[in-house]
C-alpha cells in the first residue's frame, strides 16, 4: 500500500447545525475522530463553512455559495474522494466504528455489491410505494434491496466509477435520488444491500417530516410538496418503461 493511499472516504454535506436532532456536524466529527479515513465536507451555507473550515478532522472541503442540494453535493464529494470505500453521512448522524466496518465489509464481500447501508427498502414500482423497509433491529442478515437510505451508506468506488454511475442531479434539492440510483444499480447488473449494523443513531429530518416547509435551493425558495411532486414525475418519466409492462428492472 502506498503511503498516500486512502482506504476510506467520508462525505458529509452540511447546511446547518441540525436543530431537529440531538446530533449535528460537530458531534459527527467527534465520532469520526476515532475512525480512520479522510473526511470531506460539502458546505452549503456560509454560517457552517465559517465555523468549521479549520476543523482539524476535516481533510478536504468544498464551499458552495448557495445550497446545491443532495444529489449535487453527493457527486461533489465522490469526485473529491480517494478511498476504496466512500461513505455518505448525514450531518445529523451519530455513528461508531463498528457500523462503518460492517458496511465496508459488505461492500467487499457481498455479491456484486456497489452500495450498502444499514437501512433500505423493497419498492412496489406499480404503485410507487415501499413494499418493505429494512430498518435497524428488524433483520439479522444482509438483504438485497431496491434502494439504500441516504442518511448513511457506503459505495464501492471502483465498481461505481467503472459502471459510470452518478447521482442524477435533476432530483436536487431532494427526493427520489435514492430510488433512481437503485434502478441505475440494477441496470448495471450490480446490487444494493441493507446490512444489519446497529452502531448508529439518526433522527429523520426534512425527508420524513410532516407538514409544509420551504427549502432554499440555489437561492430559490421551494415548497417541499412541490419538490416531491415534481421529482416523482421526473422519476416516472425516466423509468416507467421498466415498471409499466416493458422491461423489468
Amino acid at each position: 500500500m502506498s503511503d498516500h493511499e486512502v482506504l476510506r472516504s467520508f462525505i458529509i454535506p452540511v447546511i446547518d447545525f441540525s436543530p431537529h436532532s440531538p446530533y449535528n456536524i460537530n458531534t459527527l466529527l467527534e465520532d469520526l475522530a476515532g475512525v480512520p479515513g479522510e473526511v470531506i465536507c460539502i458546505f452549503n451555507s456560509l454560517e457552517v463553512f465559517e465555523a468549521l473550515r479549520s476543523h482539524p478532522r476535516i481533510d478536504k472541503f468544498c464551499y458552495n455559495s448557495l445550497n446545491a442540494g443532495v444529489s449535487r453535493s453527493w457527486n461533489m464529494g465522490i469526485n473529491m474522494s480517494e478511498g476504496r470505500a466512500v461513505f455518505i453521512l448525514n450531518a445529523d448522524l451519530h455513528v461508531g466504528l463498528a457500523a462503518v466496518e460492517g458496511v465496508e465489509s459488505a461492500l467487499f464481500t457481498l455479491d456484486k455489491a456497489v452500495i450498502a447501508g444499514p437501512q433500505g427498502s423493497l419498492i412496489d414500482y406499480s404503485t410507487l410505494k415501499v413494499a418493505r423497509y429494512f430498518e435497524k433491529g428488524t433483520f439479522d442478515a444482509p438483504q438485497q434491496t431496491h434502494d439504500v437510505s441516504g442518511f448513511f451508506f457506503g459505495i464501492h468506488l471502483e465498481r461505481f466509477l467503472q459502471h459510470k454511475l452518478m447521482f442524477d442531479m435533476r432530483y436536487s434539492p431532494c427526493f427520489f435520488e435514492e430510488w433512481d440510483m437503485g434502478l441505475q444499480v440494477l441496470q448495471a447488473g450490480l446490487a444494493c444491500y441493507a446490512v444489519p449494523v446497529t452502531d448508529f443513531e439518526h433522527h429523520w429530518g426534512v425527508s420524513q417530516g410532516e407538514g409544509e416547509r420551504r427549502i432554499n435551493y440555489f437561492g430559490r425558495e421551494l415548497l417541499r410538496s412541490e419538490i416531491y411532486r415534481d421529482n416523482r414525475l421526473r422519476f416516472i418519466s425516466k423509468w416507467s418503461r421498466f415498471f409499466s409492462g416493458g422491461d423489468q428492472a
